[in-house]
């Protein structure tokens, strides 16, 4: 995978507010996700 296939923050962003308005459901999935993703970083940072 190359950094071209990375989408960058702000088209992640954009088209998770699209999947959202359109799946409000998903919601809870999603903040758990993040929360989980920011704890990991959060672990690894702290390691450095």
């Amino acid at each position: 995978m190359t950094n071209e296939e990375i989408p960058s923050k702000e088209e992640i962003i954009k088209n998770m507010t699209k999947h959202l308005q359109s799946h409000p459901e998903d919601g809870e999935e999603v903040l758990i996700r993040t929360y989980d993703l920011a704890f990991i970083k959060g672990k690894l940072d702290s390691k450095k």
